[in-house]
């Protein structure tokens, strides 16, 4: 086991922006409805227009790559019984031809949500929608990037969806303004065992939006994806996000941003919300899991000492944040542990993106 204190490690000289890791995700603070919601995507309700809108969504990889070619925003709301989201996105050719249930919509154009309630990067949900209001939703124990397999056959039991659109689905011969969608989502449909996953004021979940859209052709008035000059495959899709995920892989929970629930009605007053330490500390343990993973691509096997790693001085700034950091590795597996400023809580990240928080022992 390598045991290295704070002190040990923030007067390393070393590459890769720390603070870009350490800065927080966008958050959306979410109140509860005044009346009931008609599910018909038009949003005509009080409380929908009352509920603010996010941030227009920006390329998945943030400043990196160009604005978006077209507008798109969401907007949430919740109950005892369900979330609610809706999203506006813009768009001057509707097409959607996928019209079977769990089809894999992202072939076409279409919007998409990620949940993660407990924020610990396992067991999260997704659900597509296209412009037909086709559904594509499953279930991911872990990511795909540790091997996690979807669960394509899970459902989200009673899921609500309407589209409205406005323009013509599947009309070449037009220009189109945009398409509404209007989602409720039981919260006994997205909890594991018998523990029903219901928001309490102030907790927070991990969640983020996703929208797919294709370069297209029109042959013969129908719609398809644009392929290569050259003919083989095609035009990769564009990626566009509400919080940034910093690469293409929407499968990045812990890059999610947060949503943040008030028990408030819809129309109080905003409030301001900072996240406790131990979502910062937790940052810091996937920056040390991603520089692993980037250590072991360059070298098959992962680093047993974290003097090895790019974790750069701005740690420094971040050190009332952490009593202790541990690291233990072996070629193929390794186990951070991490003890907050308190001395109270324990972080725990492996090499399979599992993350716990547990009661921190004396040291």
């Amino acid at each position: 086991m390598k045991k290295l204190l704070l002190t040990g490690i923030i007067g390393l000289k070393l590459c890769t922006s720390f603070s870009q890791i350490i800065s927080e995700p966008l958050q959306y603070h979410c109140f509860k409805t005044a009346e009931p919601l008609k599910i018909d995507g038009k949003l005509s309700e009080a409380s929908w227009k009352k509920a603010k809108w996010t941030s227009l969504f920006i390329d998945i990889e943030g400043d990196k790559k160009p604005k978006p070619l077209q507008a798109t925003k969401a907007k949430i709301l919740w109950d005892d019984k369900y979330l609610y989201i809706a999203a506006e996105l813009e768009e001057k050719h509707i097409w959607a031809y996928q019209n079977k249930k769990d089809q894999i919509v992202f072939l076409e154009n279409d919007f998409e949500i990620f949940i993660d309630p407990d924020g610990d990067a396992y067991n999260y949900f997704e659900l597509e929608v296209n412009a037909i209001n086709n559904t594509f939703d499953l279930y991911l124990p872990k990511p795909y990037r540790d091997g996690g397999n979807a669960l394509i056959n899970w459902d989200i039991k009673k899921l609500k969806t309407a589209v409205n659109v406005e323009g013509t689905v599947n009309n070449a011969t037009d220009t189109d303004k945009r398409w509404t969608v209007e989602i409720a989502i039981p919260f006994t449909s997205i909890s594991l065992d018998n523990d029903v996953l219901k928001p309490q004021d102030l907790s927070y979940w991990r969640l983020n939006f996703s929208r797919v859209e294709w370069n297209h052709d029109v042959k013969a008035g129908k719609y398809s994806r644009q392929k290569n000059a050259n003919g083989e495959g095609f035009l990769p899709e564009y990626n566009w996000v509400w919080s940034p995920q910093g690469k293409i892989n929407m499968h990045m929970p812990e890059n999610w941003g947060y949503l943040v629930f008030s028990d408030k009605k819809v129309g109080a007053e905003d409030f301001n919300f900072s996240l406790p330490n131990i979502e910062k500390v937790k940052q810091i343990a996937w920056d040390i899991y991603h520089k692993q993973k980037t250590y072991f691509a360059q070298n098959q096997h992962y680093a047993k000492d974290l003097t090895l790693l790019a974790l750069d001085t701005n740690l420094q700034q971040n050190k009332e944040l952490i009593q202790n950091i541990e690291l233990e590795a072996t070629s193929q597996t390794f186990f951070i542990s991490i003890i907050d400023k308190e001395g109270l809580n324990k972080i725990t990240l492996n090499q399979d993106s599992l993350l716990k928080i547990s009661k921190s022992k004396s040291l």
